[in-house]
């Protein structure tokens, strides 16, 4: 699967996943195989800078770009969707990022792709989803529930780490997610819980009586 050849018009590009499901480093995958492509990259919260990309902070900005790809990660930062009141705002926001001859990737979890969102949406990629977590009625579940490949079952769509899956409006296809080591930003965590036989050599021993 070339996820490349995905991007070859103005276009609405979904990601889903759960958390620590490995979606930010899909979209890392996907900046990284237009590195020999000559392109304006715009990007709003991915937590590792990227070369030759202007980071967004604002809806604002967002509605002022045109002829390029966006990336957008922690979809519900920048969107309001629990507040019904801006829902046309944000439908407003969609369309006109497209209008100016755009690729937008929004990248997710399965809360956070609403109806109105969702029907906007022409290509999605999931990534591990707890299917109980996708809106009802939503075009994003639609999509996944009509996906009967063995990975998916009644309550996940289990996906290993490393692989994807894409549904183009046609045909469902999964593909390989590679590990960049310098877009994992958790990699470097300290570990919340250690072994109690690492602990237990720095507790001195008590002298007997």
């Amino acid at each position: 699967m070339n996820v490349i050849k995905l991007l070859d018009k103005p276009k609405i590009i979904g990601v889903c996943a759960d958390v620590n499901a490995g979606k930010s480093m899909l979209l890392y995958n996907i900046i990284e195989d237009l590195k020999d492509y000559k392109y304006t990259l715009y990007t709003y919260g991915l937590r590792l800078e990227v070369p030759n990309a202007t980071q967004v902070y604002s809806v604002a900005e967002l509605e002022s770009i045109k002829n390029s790809i966006i990336v957008i990660d922690e979809l519900s930062s920048l969107f309001d969707l629990d507040n019904r009141k801006v829902k046309k705002q944000i439908e407003n926001t969609l369309r006109l990022i497209n209008h100016n001859n755009n690729i937008l990737i929004l990248c997710g979890v399965p809360e956070n792709f609403k109806k109105f969102i969702s029907g906007k949406i022409d290509i999605m990629i999931y990534k591990k989803t707890t299917i109980a977590d996708l809106i009802n009625g939503c075009r994003v579940k639609n999509m996944l529930m009509n996906y009967k490949g063995m990975e998916r079952g009644t309550e996940i769509l289990n996906l290993d780490i490393d692989r994807a899956l894409v549904f183009d409006g046609t045909h469902y296809t999964k593909f390989k997610v590679k590990y960049y080591e310098k877009y994992d930003s958790k990699k470097d965590n300290t570990k919340i819980l250690k072994r109690s036989v690492e602990c237990a050599k720095d507790v001195p021993k008590k002298e007997e009586e």
